[in-house]
């Protein structure tokens, strides 16, 4: 007997898998993404538009996405060469330099959105308000759920390595 899909039709994990493939699709095939573009770099224009009026400073980046600090640099530097992003210093300290989006960088969070929001129309399209709730409810057990299991796991660990140490 072979495989079918109906195998895992009621396996969260490859449900939620399948989904995200699904959503990806969707948003790739609504933005016609720069070549150099990403989907961390995109995740770091849309933090850095997120908080405009306030100075956002690599070390922020690397908190936020928690990436270390060559990645976030090596990173940064790709966007800056490719014109996304400029540095500049702060007159409050000088070994600072906040990160200013390009306005080719403003232009693309601005199609994203937009395009996020068409995406979020298509996707709940026919689900009622209720059914968005049971959703939001559900997926918030999966979440508390995978936590505690997570934390578990590293009590467990960091417990079995004091073992190795000791």
């Amino acid at each position: 007997m072979g495989y079918t899909d109906t195998d895992h039709a009621r396996e969260v994990t490859f449900v939620v898998r399948k989904l995200l493939n699904l959503m990806r699709r969707l948003s790739e095939a609504g933005l016609p993404l720069r070549r150099q573009l990403t989907p961390m770099q995109g995740r770091t224009i849309g933090y850095i538009c997120c908080h405009a009026g306030t100075d956002v400073f690599q070390r922020d980046l690397e908190q936020e996405f928690q990436i270390r600090r060559s990645t976030a640099s090596a990173m940064l530097q790709t966007m800056e060469r490719n014109g996304l992003i400029r540095r500049e210093p702060v007159p409050y300290d000088a070994r600072l330099k906040k990160l200013v989006l390009t306005p080719e960088a403003i232009a693309f969070n601005d199609r994203f959105k937009r395009e996020m929001a068409r995406a979020q129309a298509v996707i709940i399209e026919g689900v009622t308000e209720e059914e968005l709730d049971a959703f939001f409810r559900v997926t918030a057990k999966f979440e508390q759920n995978l936590n505690r299991d997570l934390a578990a796991r590293q009590a467990t660990d960091r417990v079995r390595l004091g073992e190795e140490k000791a």
